[in-house]
């Protein structure tokens, strides 16, 4: 897909696996059987047949809260990797998804409500933390083979996912967890929460967080503008680079464009 789903990431580990995202190619290709048009409705809602790695939601939803960015991931230390592994070459380092700003920050703004009262991780809300995300859960096996197993219900429980970033827009961390068996999205999004916690206190106690005199700073926005036609106002969205002119000003963990 346009962010990655049922592709290689190509990061730097070995039996990387693509992933499943159906389309009617695949269903003809594997179980001779027509695709009906319900199908393309459960797959654009991630159900059905569809299968993905924490990696590659990690890549699409940083992907999405950086403005269509979407990047080629790497281990953190690859000069640990065996001698032997040999990455994957053919995935370029950098792609440019067009996202529409108005777009931009209505998805991001909506992720930023899930971990509050209003969504559906309430439980994981940090205070004074722009954090923002998705929670999901991915069945194990189907409802009629549940049925069909002795205590499968209990047996075969979702598993809960959540993938998270800091601060919503154009974010310094992304966190993707799968938590097996765990039903709800929320319980993985907890664990989450305390991951972004922790890297945002620390980074809120480093030194380097403070900005020196007459350091450029990149910023990344949304905002309004008037229509030239006379018609409303226009959404408009970007990068820049700002221009510091005090001695010194911390740089805040805050969703760039929300105030």
């Amino acid at each position: 897909t346009m962010f990655g789903l049922g592709q290689r990431t190509g990061i730097d580990l070995p039996q990387e696996v693509t992933g499943i995202m159906p389309s009617e190619e695949w269903k003809i290709r594997n179980y001779k059987q027509k695709w009906y048009a319900g199908e393309t409705i459960s797959v654009g809602i991630g159900q059905g047949a569809v299968a993905t790695s924490p990696i590659q939601l990690a890549r699409a939803i940083a992907a999405i809260a950086s403005g269509g960015v979407m990047v080629r991931p790497h281990v953190a230390f690859p000069t640990d990797l065996p001698a032997n592994l040999l990455p994957t070459t053919n995935v370029p380092s950098e792609i440019k998804i067009p996202i529409d700003p108005k777009n931009w920050q209505i998805i991001t703004d909506a992720m930023a409500n899930v971990p509050t009262p209003l969504g559906t991780a309430g439980s994981a809300q940090l205070q004074g933390i722009d954090f923002a995300g998705k929670t999901g859960s991915a069945q194990t096996i189907s409802n009629m083979a549940k049925a069909r197993i002795a205590n499968g219900k209990s047996r075969f429980k979702d598993n809960a996912w959540f993938v998270g970033v800091t601060p919503r827009r154009s974010p310094e961390l992304v966190v993707a967890v799968l938590f097996e068996g765990g039903e709800h999205g929320q319980f993985a999004a907890r664990l989450a929460s305390q991951i972004i916690k922790a890297y945002v206190e620390k980074q809120r106690r480093l030194p380097n967080k403070m900005a020196k005199a007459d350091e450029k700073v990149d910023i990344g926005a949304v905002w309004n503008s008037p229509d030239p036609d006379g018609e409303g106002d226009s959404l408009h969205g970007g990068h820049f680079m700002v221009q510091l002119n005090k001695s010194r000003a911390p740089l805040a963990i805050a969703a760039p464009g929300v105030h």
